[in-house]
């Protein structure tokens, strides 16, 4: 059988030229030409079998996300196989320009003409597929992808398409911030703020199958009694800014009464919480999010109890290897909440407005977007997939 010469692309386009600051972009389903892989630059010709949304997807649609360019491709988490070769499935490593360094990016540090490091992609410096000038434009909500051979990573036997298709950003995210940052080890007591978005679901499962304690913070009762199921010691509602702290302190074990370790996706105000809600002497803080403010208040009272904060964003290839090694190992499932069967018009229709409206449904996790036939990879069915 010949290879594809044309696919379906889910593309962002910019708004209309003189449009008010904050008016959304457009979505459009595009039936384009494919580019040829180049055997020299490593590329090969990728078929989506599906792919996961992310916060990121509607922030950019709403124009708020750096270095956004158009027309571009949407979205950065992809489960499919090489065309030719339907028997392995992969999924695509969702950035570029960071290898292995547990400081940042390889790429973000200019090299001796001043200049960022370029990518087979088209791009510079460190980025995320899905919409942006660092990748070329190149996004996951396609039929197609090219990208490089080395840049695959085979799926854990135990997913289904869907499932793998929600970890790549939510996974590699939850994994740095527990593991590179926040050092936790079993038997550590872990508090997961925020919990209902895709990264603090993987992030609780992660820590869970490490063998750590975790406590959690939700903005509603579903949300917490999810987590509970899933195997969560306690929780509280973070709503409740002035009790939720002593609720956390209250439950921890009498032989082990202090928390390790924060992993948060709010900001603000989250050290001196901590702080309340039991954080040890030494204890981290890793903030991976600002879904309450841009600012994180660190005061001296932090820095006289030697608390750690640490930003972190992503995560390197190799930490991303490492996790997905990691969850076939466990067997760890992410949350899928909704799969669009729909394909990309589905995912154009009501795909957006989910993430938009993640605080209304009742336990959170992750919107994926089948984008072939059921008949092709390893599909959990509709009802499989509900997780």
């Amino acid at each position: 059988m010949s290879p594809p010469t044309q696919g379906q692309f889910l593309r962002l386009h910019a708004p209309p030229e003189g449009s008010p600051r904050g008016t959304r972009g457009t979505a459009k389903v595009e039936t384009l030409p494919l580019t040829p892989p180049s055997k020299d630059k490593d590329l090969v010709l990728f078929k989506v079998l599906a792919a996961g949304f992310n916060r990121r997807d509607e922030w950019s649609m709403q124009g708020a996300y750096p270095g956004l360019t158009y027309p571009s491709t949407l979205g950065c988490d992809a489960c499919g196989f090489v065309v030719g070769e339907e028997k392995q499935r992969y999924l695509v490593v969702p950035t570029r320009g960071w290898s292995k360094d547990t400081r940042g990016p390889e790429a973000d540090v200019p090299g001796s003409d001043g200049q960022k490091a370029g990518n087979a992609l088209g791009g510079k410096g460190f980025g995320l597929l899905g919409g942006t000038r660092q990748t070329g434009g190149v996004g996951c909500f396609a039929e197609y992808m090219t990208v490089e051979r080395s840049q695959l990573v085979p799926v854990p036997d135990h997913l289904s398409d869907e499932e793998a298709a929600a970890l790549p950003c939510a996974a590699v995210t939850a994994y740095r911030a527990l593991f590179t940052k926040a050092r936790v080890e079993p038997g550590h007591n872990v508090l997961i703020t925020g919990i209902g978005g895709g990264v603090a679901l993987l992030a609780l499962r992660l820590a869970l199958a490490r063998g750590a304690n975790v406590y959690v913070t939700g903005g509603s009762q579903p949300k917490l009694d999810h987590a509970l199921k899933v195997g969560a010691k306690a929780g509280a509602i973070y709503k409740d800014a002035k009790a939720w702290p002593e609720a956390i302190k209250q439950s921890l074990p009498k032989d082990r009464p202090y928390l390790d370790a924060v992993i948060d996706s709010a900001g603000g105000a989250i050290c001196a919480q901590a702080l309340k809600a039991g954080l040890r002497p030494g204890g981290s803080v890793v903030v991976f999010g600002m879904t309450a403010t841009p600012k994180v208040d660190f005061t001296m009272r932090e820095v006289l109890q030697n608390v750690d904060l640490c930003g972190s964003t992503m995560g390197s290839e190799e930490e991303f290897r490492r996790c997905i090694r990691f969850i076939g190992e466990k067997g760890v499932k992410p949350d899928v909440d909704t799969v669009l069967w729909g394909g990309l018009e589905e995912a154009r229709d009501k795909g957006f407005e989910m993430l938009a409206d993640a605080e209304k449904r009742a336990r959170g996790g992750k919107v994926v977007c089948r984008v072939a036939p059921k008949e092709e990879g390893k599909s959990g069915g509709p009802e499989e997939s509900k997780l």
